[in-house]
């Protein structure tokens, strides 16, 4: 019986092309496309309300890979079990970054390390991720680029189309920034590569939503495991006409998902409705970053107070422009260092796992709390926190590729705002999140 089993198993996998030795039985509980709410005021799925309860693990697609890809599946299937423990139904990843994979500050190796040729051992790993996320429940937001340098980006697009890999301009420390912000703009500012940039952009765009998981033999547009796909990470003031003319290509291509921004929503609300008036353009994003955009100090102990009292009116004000929009809100991207004031000259400190969380637990339960608060009264539909480390370490071993997938991109220290399993801030998420299920229930 058991050859007879090995060898329908070696015809399916000849025949398919798919790997069904790592299929698993899946959630079926949850099998529909989630959609907006009829009146605009949040998200449904299978008919019933559904708030985002995420996390950000923009590293997923590397960790499913195979071992030869630099993955690791055991890991990847611990930590789906740790998310759904904490309550978490949503997750925003990478589904997509580019090489080449001798550049710095990158994700190695990346899924397209020249234009449109792609590494399958990482493409095989998106498609592990999403079938394990599947098995448990959880949905996806898809991120078709970035912003930024650590997956290649815009960035890259502009120097495959220049031919010229040195002119990209990378950022060190606090140094190159203008620089870089000007020349990964390029890819949709400048009308002289616009048009190659665009085409470029979207063969990737059409291969990622059309292929077929070689793990459950799902066409991604027909997978309700996919809830959104996103522009890119962080788009910059981008224009009008590229939001309106990249997310109707989407819908068209995948009319059953939805389609998202990605933007901060940092600037002013002109900025905010810029991107997000687009009539494929389901729903508003928002990101906050108060170290990184100066409002705390992570070696001062009573900066905590200024990044709660900011962090109050922007999740108000960002609310309040959705409202006017008619669209639902996602706080897709917020964190905070560990206690770097108990020890405020130690570098390595601030870093270190076993630092602890008080200012971190402190904040997200803050803007947990405003959300809950909005969420009751259907101006606001979750948040993803950035972002899940679970079993990884700032202090591990890079793999062969050179990388450690803690929940900190390539360009930044590691474990400066990673969530670690054993961490403090896990229980704040989790009572959070009950929270928020307790509100789709009523």
């Amino acid at each position: 019986m058991k050859r007879f089993l090995s060898l329908a198993l070696a015809l399916t996998v000849a025949l398919t092309g798919l790997d069904t030795s790592q299929a698993a039985p899946h959630n079926t509980k949850n099998r529909g496309f989630v959609k907006v709410a009829s009146d605009g005021k949040g998200f449904t799925r299978n008919g019933e309300p559904y708030m985002i309860r995420g996390a950000n693990y923009w590293q997923g697609m590397n960790l499913g890979a195979d071992d030869c890809s630099g993955g690791d599946r055991d890991r990847l299937d611990k930590e789906m079990e740790q998310l759904v423990k904490m309550g978490i139904n949503n997750l925003r990843v990478m589904a997509s970054s580019e090489g080449p994979d001798d550049q710095k500050q990158r994700m190695r190796p990346s899924l397209m390390y020249a234009p449109g040729e792609y590494n399958e051992g990482v493409f095989q790993g998106l498609d592990y991720l999403l079938d394990a996320m599947d098995r448990h429940g959880l949905t996806a937001v898809m991120t078709l680029n970035n912003y930024w340098q650590w997956s290649g980006g815009f960035a890259q697009y502009v120097a495959w189309i220049d031919k010229n890999q040195t002119a990209y301009p990378l950022p060190e420390g606090d140094q190159n920034w203008d620089t870089f912000t000007k020349y990964s703009a390029r890819f949709y500012n400048d009308t002289e590569i616009y048009e190659e940039a665009q085409a470029m952009w979207k063969k990737h765009i059409e291969t990622v939503i059309t292929r077929r998981n070689t793990i459950n033999g799902k066409i991604y547009r027909e997978d309700p495991v996919i809830m959104s796909w996103q522009l890119a990470n962080e788009p910059q003031e981008g224009p009008d006409a590229w939001f309106e003319e990249t997310s109707t290509f989407i819908k068209e291509l995948a009319p059953r998902h939805l389609v998202s921004a990605g933007i901060e929503a940092k600037l002013d609300q002109y900025d905010f409705n810029r991107a997000h008036t687009p009539k494929n353009i389901d729903y508003t994003t928002c990101h906050l970053w108060v170290e990184n955009w100066e409002i705390y100090d992570p070696s001062n102990k009573s900066s905590i107070v200024d990044a709660q009292t900011y962090a109050d009116d922007y999740v108000h004000s960002r609310a309040q422009w959705a409202v006017e929009l008619g669209k639902p809100i996602i706080m897709e991207e917020f964190g905070m260092a560990r206690d770097a004031w108990i020890k405020p000259d130690d570098e390595v400190f601030k870093y270190s796992p076993d630092t602890p969380t008080a200012h971190k637990d402190q904040y997200y339960k803050g803007i947990f709390d405003n959300i809950v608060s909005l969420a009751k009264k259907r101006q606001f539909s979750g948040s993803n926190f950035w972002a899940y480390a679970g079993l990884g370490r700032s202090t591990d071993y890079p793999n062969q590729y050179g990388m450690v997938w803690v929940a900190d991109p390539p360009h930044e220290k590691r474990g400066w705002y990673s969530v670690y399993n054993t961490d403090t801030t896990v229980k704040v998420i989790e009572e959070y999140n009950s929270q928020l299920k307790a509100l789709e229930e009523e």
